[in-house]
């Protein structure tokens, strides 16, 4: 298992470290939830964002990609684009829109996943619902 946590500070480090201070292994039965889920999502075709945010320090367009790609996972994994389409325009769209990436790459310097790709991808997914 890997976990992942950003920090940026001395005390952040320290804050995350006393989280294992009593470190308790997993049980069988936690091992077995896990796995279970585990094959379940990876059945799914889903975008692996961690919404840490660090795409979104440099967007100039100010766009809430974390947001957005929890949005298109929801698409992809119940199928609801209604629901997605409805939290998007009511929630997301209000301050920044996907169609408002300007493809500077900003994101996908700051974060080396393909996060620039994943937008444009969204965009076109999204308009289906629109």
């Amino acid at each position: 298992m890997t976990i992942l946590s950003g920090m940026s500070n001395e005390e952040q480090m320290k804050n995350n470290l006393s989280a294992f201070t009593n470190f308790k292994p997993l049980s069988e039965e936690e091992k077995k939830a896990i796995e279970s889920a585990k094959e379940i999502m990876q059945g799914k075709p889903t975008i692996g964002c961690t919404s840490c945010r660090y795409c979104c320090d440099g967007c100039p367009m100010g766009i809430k990609i974390p947001d957005i790609f929890t949005l298109e996972n929801a698409i992809r994994i119940y199928n609801e684009g209604w629901r997605a389409k409805n939290y998007y325009n009511t929630h997301i769209a209000v301050t920044s829109k996907a169609s408002d990436c300007i493809a500077c790459g900003q994101c996908k310097l700051l974060n080396k996943a393909s996060v620039l790709m994943r937008l444009m991808v969204f965009r076109k997914h999204l308009m289906k619902y629109l």
